[in-house]
């Protein structure tokens, strides 16, 4: 790159860097108050850990925004210090301004296939590992003596009468609604927990099971001495296997899904939605910036309103993130939604294009000047 086009790279990149950190930290915030309950249970840093690990799936959506954001920006205050003018004066054309633009773009879309096809799996595959330690945290510690606490949503709800030295629940009982056939009801005198490996139990002893069919009266009562309730079952097979969303899988997880799954075609148009989404996805920090060029890589005077022209381009990268989003929901039922998966971005990026290129060329002096006096021009001379 030349002088101008390291002094533009550098103004959108401090623009994009202050932007990202501020989205970043909104969306952090709002990601930690869902999870605010984790904090006592599991301790500061274990609730840290839990909400940056959902970050990355949120910044493939933010980072895009926030590029565009940051063009927009940059183009205005290119503008409003006349740089531009300077610009276009000197004879360069608006490619050479596209120039440190389409860079930036390129290198925000390498970060961003990145993250999906790596970094994104990994931090929702370790957040799973995170889930079973903080549920057992949340009722080893969370649960007050003879209050009810739902962990996981109000499906199911514990209640203890109090807790004994040792950490033992005395007096425990458990109401177990996930099943949509049946509720089941844990009474017992004395609660353990218990964690082998990376699985959690909870070891009730002398008690009885109130099981409730909802499609019939009367209630079964089964008396035990002892019984073990699974905490870590939640995400997980009966044979212990971890079913990992389509979200969290890495690339050849969602290529080559098990035959069990195979045979789910709701599953199946998950896994094909988020493939081509990852892939997807990054095409759009391209065509942000190009768009930006589009609607401000003209200079003005600054007697000219631009916020119009401000609100109009973020208005169109809304309406094309939004309309990805849907056709990426579209891939879930039908295939042939793949078509304006990829053709939204890239559909956009060649009508911005075309749009620069017919309508930001620049004018020769024959096309201004009338014939004659261009003739009469030419003809003068100057010292």
């Amino acid at each position: 790159m030349d002088l101008y086009s390291r002094y533009v790279f550098k103004q959108v990149t401090n623009a994009l860097v202050m932007i990202l950190g501020s989205l970043t930290a909104i969306v952090w915030i709002a990601t930690s108050l869902k999870q605010i309950e984790n904090l006592s249970g599991g301790g500061f840093w274990l609730f840290f850990q839990m909400t940056s690990l959902a970050m990355p799936q949120a910044m493939a959506i933010v980072t895009p925004f926030a590029l565009l954001i940051a063009s927009l920006y940059a183009l205005h205050k290119l503008n409003l210090d006349s740089e531009l003018i300077v610009l276009t004066a000197s004879g360069a054309t608006v490619w050479r301004l596209l120039r440190p633009f389409l860079l930036l773009g390129f290198i925000v879309s390498l970060f961003i296939l990145f993250s999906n096809l790596y970094i994104q799996p990994t931090s929702l595959q370790k957040l799973r590992s995170f889930i079973i330690q903080v549920r057992t945290d949340l009722i080893s510690h969370v649960l007050e003596p003879g209050k009810f606490s739902s962990p996981s949503g109000g499906k199911l709800t514990f209640h203890i009468r109090d807790r004994a030295k040792n950490g033992d629940l005395i007096g425990l009982l458990v109401n177990d609604e996930r099943d949509k056939a049946q509720s089941l009801m844990y009474l017992a005198e004395i609660g353990e927990l218990i964690k082998l490996d990376d699985r959690a139990f909870l070891k009730m002893k002398r008690g009885h099971i109130h099981r409730k069919l909802l499609n019939k009266d009367g209630v079964q009562i089964v008396k035990f001495d002892e019984y073990v309730f699974d905490l870590s079952e939640f995400g997980q097979s009966k044979k212990g296997k971890v079913n990992y969303k389509a979200k969290e899988r890495f690339l050849g997880q969602l290529i080559n899904p098990s035959e069990s799954e195979q045979k789910n075609i709701k599953f199946m148009g998950q896994l094909r939605a988020e493939f081509h989404s990852r892939f997807a996805s990054a095409l759009y920090p391209l065509l942000f910036v190009i768009l930006a060029v589009a609607c401000l890589g003209v200079a003005r005077s600054n007697r000219q309103n631009r916020g119009k022209v401000l609100f109009v381009g973020f208005a169109i990268g809304l309406a094309f993130r939004l309309g990805g989003l849907v056709a990426t929901n579209l891939l879930r039922v039908n295939p042939e939604a793949i078509l304006l998966v990829y053709g939204l971005p890239i559909g956009g990026i060649l009508c911005c294009l075309f749009y620069i290129y017919v309508n930001m060329r620049p004018e020769f002096l024959e096309n201004r000047i009338p014939k004659f006096a261009l003739n009469k021009l030419k003809k003068m001379r100057f010292p």
